[in-house]
């Protein structure tokens, strides 16, 4: 969830449960032969030798501090695990203590934290943060991000490919994504008068004053774009301008009744919105107490982003940064994560993890939501970003409609 603005409620990435299940909790080749797995057996020490027999200090193997945005582990907003065996607590039982601080509410307040406390700090305060992709591009792109310890995540094998051709991190080098999730559309059919399957229907005069557009200007601006035929993971300056001056004009009209974050839910439960852009997996917590409640990757397309784990320039924790992002992409692991967020996970071998478990992860990996099938994936853009100055015109203009 990317926020150019404060958001109305602090937006969490929570993913719920889909029928009944446990309590949902509110995106190459290894060098030097270590076994693939946990954290056991890793024989890690604060320096490592790469290929090139030069000796780099990575730091202390043991401890560090990670900033994530709430209720996206298995574990309650101060740290303690909600669940016994959690992750963070079988780290702890391997020998990693790990400081994890859920205190990342926004791209833009939660983005603060990591300027004050991670960017220009000697040492950051934080080993790992969690931003969207397009601040992560930000980061790498400034020079604010330590490259990856390869050599200490042997999992690293196991990122989906479609994380793998981002023009700012081909070959995700810099960062490792966490979990992604998909903007599309949510709607009462009672209210809509039937399907809503076309962004177009959200601009049209039927629904005047019961439409809901997100409150994150990449998204919105890009299901806007494919409205338009546009490109949204290529945009341009005149493609992204389009898209904003068509969702402006809808606001001044009285088309849009609300610009939401996760609040569009508690809108389209009262019956003030009949359709909305929304979040796929606060729609399937929604689901649970709404099952009338629908939701659609439109016809033409819908946007999808990931927060990515990032090392911020100067962490002397790097080596547990290598040792944290091996375990939760070790597949059983990242199944259990799944499992308890219900979020797209970026680990290849999830789905077949979670459908050999039976019961309520088997209903998770037959998620049409949680795992896209490939004509699905073709229908999901994410945001390739423009110059600088062009985003933040955007931003500024985008946030004059939020009030």
């Amino acid at each position: 969830m990317t926020s150019s603005h404060q958001p109305m409620s602090t937006p969490s990435r929570r993913r719920p449960s889909i029928g009944h299940g446990p309590t949902p909790m509110s995106r190459r080749r290894f060098i030097g032969g270590l076994a693939v797995g946990g954290l056991t057996g890793y024989g890690l020490s604060a320096c490592v030798t790469t290929g090139s027999s030069r000796s780099v200090d990575y730091g202390n193997p043991d401890e560090l501090a990670v900033l994530n945005w709430a209720e996206y582990i298995d574990a309650g907003d101060d740290g303690d695990v909600y669940y016994p065996g959690g992750t963070l607590d079988r780290m702890a039982g391997e020998g990693l203590s790990v400081d994890y601080r859920p205190d990342y509410e926004d791209n833009v307040s939660g983005f603060d934290l990591i300027i004050n406390n991670a960017v220009g700090q000697s040492p950051p305060v934080y080993d790992i943060v969690v931003p969207t992709n397009w601040r992560a591009a930000q980061m790498i792109n400034n020079g604010w991000a330590e490259p990856l310890p390869i050599e200490l995540i042997p999992n690293h094998v196991n990122i989906d490919p479609a994380f793998l051709t981002n023009s700012w991190d081909r070959g995700c080098r810099f960062q490792m994504p966490w979990q992604a999730g998909i903007t599309g559309i949510a709607y009462n059919p009672a209210l809509t008068g039937g399907p809503v399957t076309s962004i177009n229907q959200l601009f049209d005069s039927s629904l005047a004053g019961r439409v809901g557009f997100i409150g994150e200007m990449r998204e919105a601006v890009g299901l806007a774009m494919l409205a338009d035929g546009a490109d949204p993971s290529r945009p341009t300056e005149a493609t992204a301008q389009a898209g904003l001056d068509r969702i402006v004009a809808a606001a001044q009209s009285g088309q849009v009744g609300a610009f939401t974050f996760e609040d569009f839910a508690d809108l389209l439960k009262t019956g003030e919105l009949a359709a909305a852009m929304a979040w796929s997996g606060d729609v399937a917590l929604l689901q649970d107490e709404r099952p009338d409640i629908e939701f659609v990757i439109p016809d033409e397309g819908a946007i999808q982003w990931f927060d990515t784990m990032v090392i911020p320039k100067g962490s002397d924790n790097i080596a547990a940064a290598g040792r944290f992002m091996n375990f939760v992409y070790d597949v059983e692991n990242a199944a259990d994560i799944t499992a308890k967020v219900s979020y797209i996970s970026p680990v290849l071998g999830v789905q077949d993890a979670l459908a050999r478990r039976g019961g309520f992860s088997t209903r998770l990996a037959e998620s049409p939501v949680l795992f896209p099938d490939p004509a699905t994936r073709n229908r999901l853009f994410t945001w390739g970003g423009l110059d600088p100055e062009i985003e933040d015109r955007l931003d500024a203009e985008y946030a004059l409609l939020l009030g």
